[in-house]
């Protein structure tokens, strides 16, 4: 790949008149300071994404000593590349230009090593406007390289999801946008030439008024679940690169935050709300065809649905109500597990590992991050990240083992949370993923 242009980590407690000092030999696609109004995370509480509950902190901090890793503060330009530090976990870190909601790392052969970084900031004034950008970056612990290679400035994100790997089909990324837009983008050689990569819009449709909330493929690739913010869903089917909404129904009383296709019978999408409610649709007859619907068990919004990639009865739900719960779809009224996993702080995002069976990354929003073991019908937190200073919202597991060079049968992740516009890259600890 191209090597990445020198990365501006704008302060996010600065005032919008003050900006970095511009570098003389900056490049048009230097990721840099906007010149839109910046927001402060304490200016307003209608700075965080609709619906989320707030953080009263939102500052950005230094973490760990200079001695032991590189640490760049938000208000200076960080050099081209940063190293990787393998001592206490955290190997890379770099602040976004916007606020962080969304990591994905890309699915797809040779290109594990790709990162896709979404940011939503609310621009606030006589005319408000949701701002966002897409970032991708080259994550090579092997190499010691992490690098920002692209970036593109969008309006307002709140999700985006790489697609699953489908016979020939190259990689692309779904974007739900804050403007009810539903987008896809393919990730392309430059027309320059050369092993650069970018992001290439293949299709964009306003698929509703309201806001895309959230977005999900079905296995096959020919269909894309949207939660919408006035608590419908949207089934978008996408053939020959075009976007046709052919199912659009009600299906909770609130923001709909969660709609998962099930990957082992993708004619059924499971949806959570604000509402509390947990529920599962079949596609195949009309799109009010309710399988179940749990309204007891949740005492606060259900924030994400993960499916088993190994069981096709099991699935998982994460809260507000800060518990992660292990369903078996076969008998909905009760989790496996009565009492679930407490993780201290609401479940907004949570992801299987690819390889270690019953392993998941949930990112905890005021309280970390957690690794946790689930074993038949109980779970238990074997790891917490508790290194960034604001709302953690994204996460990912890297595909893909790390040599011995860095640390032997380990796992990367990435992370990144909201009002500090933190993108962390780090190794567990645990020995449960180590087990490859």
């Amino acid at each position: 790949m191209a090597a990445t242009q020198s990365l501006s980590q704008p302060d996010p407690d600065r005032p919008s008149e003050e900006k970095p000092a511009e570098s003389d030999n900056m490049e048009e696609r230097t990721l840099s300071a906007k010149n839109e109004t910046s927001v402060s995370p304490n200016s307003s509480q209608d700075t965080a994404p609709l619906g989320h509950p707030r953080d009263n902190t939102g500052q950005s901090e230094a973490f760990g000593s200079p001695g032991d890793r590189a640490v760049y503060p938000p208000n200076i330009y960080a050099p081209q590349a940063q190293a990787f530090y393998c001592r206490d976990m955290e190997v890379a870190q770099c602040y976004l230009d916007g606020n962080a909601d969304a990591v994905e790392f890309c699915t797809h052969e040779p290109y594990h090593n790709v990162l896709a970084a979404a940011t939503y900031t609310l621009q606030e004034g006589d005319r408000p406007s949701r701002t966002g950008s897409i970032s991708l970056f080259d994550v090579n612990p092997d190499m010691g390289r992490f690098e920002l290679f692209y970036r593109v400035e969008t309006v307002g994100i709140f999700d985006i999801k790489w697609s699953p790997v489908v016979g020939n089909v190259g990689p692309m990324l779904a974007q739900a946008d804050a403007d009810g837009y539903l987008r896809v983008h393919g990730l392309e050689c430059c027309s320059n030439g050369g092993d650069s990569l970018s992001l290439k819009e293949i299709v964009g449709k306003k698929i509703s008024s309201s806001m895309c909330l959230c977005v999900d493929w079905n296995p096959s690739t020919t269909s894309i679940s949207v939660g919408l913010s006035d608590g419908s869903v949207s089934v978008v089917s996408f053939l020959e690169s075009q976007l046709n909404v052919i199912q659009e129904w009600k299906a909770h009383d609130f923001e709909l935050w969660a709609a998962s296709f099930d990957i082992h019978q993708p004619q059924l999408v499971y949806t959570g709300s604000d509402d509390c409610k947990f529920s599962c649709w079949d596609l195949r007859d009309g799109p009010f065809n309710l399988v179940f619907q749990n309204s007891k068990v949740h005492k606060m919004g259900v924030c994400c649905i993960a499916k088993s990639p190994r069981d096709p009865n099991i699935l998982l739900t994460g809260s507000y109500d800060e518990h992660l719960r292990l369903w078996d779809v076969r008998s909905i009224s009760k989790p496996v597990n009565e009492t679930s996993v407490c993780l201290g702080g609401g479940v907004w995002r949570v992801k299987y590992h690819p390889y270690v069976p019953g392993v998941v990354l949930a990112a905890c929003m005021h309280n970390g991050f957690a690794i946790v073991k689930i074993d038949e019908e109980k779970g238990e937190v074997m790891e917490t990240y508790t290194k960034h200073g604001s709302l953690a919202y994204g996460a990912d597991w890297q595909r893909g083992n790390l040599s011995h060079k860095v640390k032997q049968n380990s796992s990367v992740v990435a992370t990144c949370s909201f009002y500090d516009r933190l993108l962390q890259i780090w190794i567990p600890e645990s020995s449960v993923v180590k087990q490859l």
